[in-house]
C-alpha cells in the first residue's frame, strides 16, 4: 500500500504546482520581468522578460513530462529504448521484474527529481511576487533536500537502465554496480546537507554548492565503480 501511495505523490505534488499557478496567473504582469539577484554569487542582470504562460508552466510541464517517462521505464516501449542505448547490456536491466525487486526505491527517486523540478518552480513564482530573499532561499533548500532524499536510497537500485549511475561496465557487473551507487549516494546526501547549510546561510552559494555537489558526486561514484571492477579478482577460461 505505502509504494502505491507514493507512487501517486508526484501527479498530487504536480497538480499543486499548476493550482499555485492559476492562483498567481493575474498577480504576474503578461510579460514577466524576472529578477534573479541573490541567486548567484556575481551580479545578474535586473530582469528578463518572459512571457507570463511560459513562466508559470515551464516547470509544472517539466516535471509531468519527467514523471511520465519514469512511468513509460518499466513498459514495453520502456524496454525497446533500453536496448538500443544500452546494447551489449544484460537484459534484465529493461525488464519490468527487475523494476519491481527495486520498487519503493525506484517511486523515491521519481519523487525526488519531480520535487527537484518543483521547488524551482516554487522559487520563480516567489520571484514573481518580488520575494526575492525567498526564492534565493527555496530554490537551493529544495535541491539539498532532494539531494539527501535521492541519496538515501541510491544503495537500494538495482542495475536498472533509467536510474542510478549508469555505464555498460556498471551495468554488466552487480558488484561495480553496487559499489559506485553506495559512493554516488554517500556523497549525495553529503552534497545536499551543505547544500541546504548554504540556503539559510549562504543563499547565494546554495545553487552552485548542489549542482557542483552533484556533480562530483557523480565522478566519485563512477571512479569508485570503475575502480573496484579493475581490481576484482578475473578468472580466464582457457
Amino acid at each position: 500500500m505505502a509504494s502505491v501511495d507514493r507512487k501517486w505523490l508526484p501527479p498530487v505534488f504536480i497538480l499543486c504546482a499548476a493550482a499555485a499557478s492559476i492562483i498567481v496567473y493575474d498577480r504576474v504582469p503578461p510579460m514577466w520581468g524576472l529578477e534573479l539577484n541573490g541567486l548567484f554569487p556575481w551580479p545578474t542582470p535586473a530582469t528578463r522578460t518572459a512571457p507570463r504562460w511560459l513562466g508559470l508552466w515551464v516547470f509544472p510541464t517539466l516535471a509531468l513530462i519527467v514523471w511520465i517517462g519514469f512511468r513509460s521505464a518499466p513498459t514495453a516501449a520502456g524496454q525497446g529504448l533500453a536496448r538500443r542505448l544500452f546494447r551489449d547490456a544484460p537484459d534484465d536491466i529493461s525488464a519490468p521484474a527487475q523494476f519491481q525487486r527495486f520498487e519503493n526505491t525506484y517511486e523515491t527517486i521519481v519523487l525526488s527529481v519531480v520535487l527537484l523540478i518543483l521547488g524551482f518552480h516554487a522559487g520563480l513564482l516567489a520571484a514573481a511576487l518580488h520575494a526575492h530573499a525567498v526564492a534565493a532561499r527555496i530554490i537551493p533548500a529544495m535541491l539539498g533536500g532532494s539531494l539527501v532524499l535521492l541519496g538515501n536510497v541510491m544503495p537500494r537500485v538495482r542495475p536498472n537502465w533509467v536510474a542510478g549511475l549508469r555505464s555498460q561496465r556498471l551495468l554488466n557487473d552487480p558488484l561495480a554496480w553496487r559499489q559506485a551507487n553506495r559512493t554516488f549516494g554517500t556523497a549525495i546526501v553529503a552534497s545536499g546537507v551543505v547544500t541546504m547549510m548554504a540556503a539559510i546561510g549562504a543563499p547565494r552559494y546554495g545553487l552552485l554548492i548542489g549542482i557542483a555537489g552533484l556533480l562530483v558526486s557523480c565522478f566519485v561514484g563512477l571512479f569508485a565503480g570503475h575502480e573496484h571492477d579493475r581490481s576484482a579478482p578475473r578468472t580466464d577460461v582457457v
